[in-house]
């Protein structure tokens, strides 16, 4: 097949690059930077193409939209014009391509008790999202309007992690200070997790799929995750040793977060805070959706990536080129 994949230089957008090419598919990536890896043009073809602005792509068999403006601490008008305007662009430079898969957010949603279903996404108060959260759910539903493209996908996935990361591993490594894991509150919440291998299977379940139309699902890890419990458990095999920890009053971050201080930002408190789960129980059933890794199964493989780029300090400035290394 042909493939595009966009925000290739971003650590998803890698990983989705490199598993295509393995396997032996015509890769062209799309990325902003002028000058892309090298280990990107040894495997894929490259376009300098920037989202914000109309673009062209060539035809091709299938599109997966990774390219957005994730940070958490963008203005809202950034976040827009990147995730809603871009992928509006994406979708317009797409007219030639057979199919279109478009990775949201589960930040469309709000923090529940219970397990997210796809169909609670715009029905909770909208008012509350991140703006980044919002950003996406206002993506999605431009796609929705302007969709062009016989079949699209929708994936909502939450905390992407694996070899290339370099958002989630570096801010929970960050929690170490000083031999330390100094994390606030208890941290003893249900979250969803997603390994870039599960991603990848989902999109594999989708490019199988003869279902036409908008269709929408939640991805994840098939087994949730107790926070503290995954901090502890990636920090004891990256560290090799079980570390002691100290725990920060949730009421100090959310005063640091009211005025903004060390950029803790309401958001940031709120994943710490709150279960956040989803429901796969669609896409196991209509896809034929199954995880193939967990969080435990990948620890030696995040240990050697870590090792290979030259260690925890390098991991923890989160570098662009770490999702290339």
């Amino acid at each position: 097949m042909k493939i595009i994949v966009t925000g290739a230089t971003g650590s998803l957008g890698a990983s989705i690059t490199k598993y295509f090419a393995k396997e032996g598919h015509q890769v062209i990536a799309t990325g902003r930077t002028k000058n892309p890896p090298k280990q990107l043009l040894e495997i894929a073809e490259y376009i300098q193409a920037d989202i914000t602005q109309p673009f062209e792509l060539p035809e091709a068999d299938l599109i997966i939209h990774t390219a957005a403006l994730s940070d958490d601490k963008a203005k809202l008008k950034d976040l827009l014009v990147a995730n809603v305007e871009g992928t509006i662009h994406t979708v317009n430079a797409a007219v030639k391509c057979k199919k279109f898969i478009h990775i949201s957010s589960s930040s469309v949603y709000l923090p529940s008790p219970i397990p997210l279903q796809e169909e609670i996404a715009g029905k909770q108060n909208n008012k509350q999202l991140s703006p980044y959260g919002l950003s996406k759910l206002k993506s999605e539903i431009a796609l929705i309007e302007k969709n062009t493209i016989d079949s699209c996908f929708i994936l909502r996935s939450r905390a992407h992690y694996g070899p290339c990361d370099k958002m989630i591993l570096p801010r929970i490594l960050k929690l170490e200070k000083n031999g330390v894991i100094h994390h606030p509150g208890s941290m003893q919440i249900n979250i969803s997790m997603t390994h870039y291998k599960n991603v990848i299977q989902a999109i594999e379940c989708c490019i199988k799929s003869d279902k036409k139309g908008v269709n929408i699902y939640n991805v994840a890890d098939e087994q949730t995750y107790v926070f503290i419990e995954a901090i502890r458990k990636i920090c004891s095999s990256i560290y090799g040793k079980k570390l002691p920890e100290k725990q920060i009053p949730i009421f100090v971050l959310k005063c640091m977060s009211w005025f903004k201080i060390n950029g803790i930002t309401p958001l940031l408190v709120r994943s710490f805070s709150q279960d956040m789960t989803l429901d796969i129980s669609k896409i196991k059933m209509e896809l034929g959706y199954s995880a193939v890794t967990s969080l435990e199964q990948s620890l030696p493989e995040l240990k050697q990536w870590i090792e290979s780029i030259g260690g925890i300090n390098v991991l923890k400035t989160g570098a662009p080129h770490l999702a290339w290394e």
